[in-house]
């Protein structure tokens, strides 16, 4: 169960609880003046009362024993998909950060041919750190800067000096930097009024993750 029917359920639940509490009030106020009478003078309508009285602390006890036990239910089908999910995202990244940085580059160049991007081509430029994709979006062209083994510390911002003296040399319009670590606040402060989108390890994974999804 999602989230959003998780969510339902406690409103489902909610609603009874109101609804009961106001039955609630009403039957303690018949019960109160039948109480004042004498048992010899108990009619039919008490009796009838206090079997519906005794009836509705019944039906309340069993509803919100099932939904206790339903919510306790989908609580834990949630911890657990959770954990599945967070099993899947460590596996994935294990695999990614066994890659080269060629084929590291090919991987991220696959997400942004799902994305739209034309004209992707890998260019010459690379190291052990980074490789540099070249792409296109409608007109505008979009370089790719990816490193790949940043998992134990941030990326810092002479990284993206490097990529925004590169767009600027080279007359790109819009960059893009993906890693499979993450950011320095620097870089967000960096990028912040620059076309340069930054992409964390948390965010790439997610993407890979919907993209084998589809």
């Amino acid at each position: 169960m999602s989230s959003k029917s998780l969510k339902s359920a406690r409103q489902r639940m909610t609603f009874f609880f109101y609804c009961s509490l106001l039955l609630s009030v009403f039957f303690l106020i018949q019960i109160r003046y039948t109480l004042s009478l004498s048992f010899t003078h108990w009619s039919a309508t008490q009796y009838t009362l206090l079997f519906l009285l005794f009836s509705f602390i019944v039906i309340c006890c069993l509803k919100y024993y099932s939904y206790y036990r339903d919510l306790k239910s989908d609580c834990q089908f949630i911890d657990l998909e959770e954990k599945k999910l967070k099993l899947k995202k460590n596996t994935i990244r294990q695999q990614v950060a066994s890659m080269n940085p060629y084929d590291f580059g090919e991987l991220v160049a696959d997400l942004f041919r799902m994305k739209g991007f034309k004209r992707i081509f890998l260019t010459p430029r690379m190291n052990k750190h980074f490789y540099d994709i070249e792409m296109y979006l409608d007109d505008q062209k979009v370089l790719v800067s990816c490193l790949l083994n940043a998992l134990d510390y941030p990326v810092p911002q002479s990284y993206l000096d490097r990529l925004h003296l590169m767009m600027r040399n080279n007359q790109i319009d819009q960059g893009v930097f993906v890693t499979l670590g993450h950011f320095s606040d620097d870089c967000y402060l960096f990028s912040e009024d620059k076309p340069i989108h930054l992409i964390n390890g948390e965010q790439l994974i997610d993407t890979l993750i919907e993209s084998s999804n589809l």
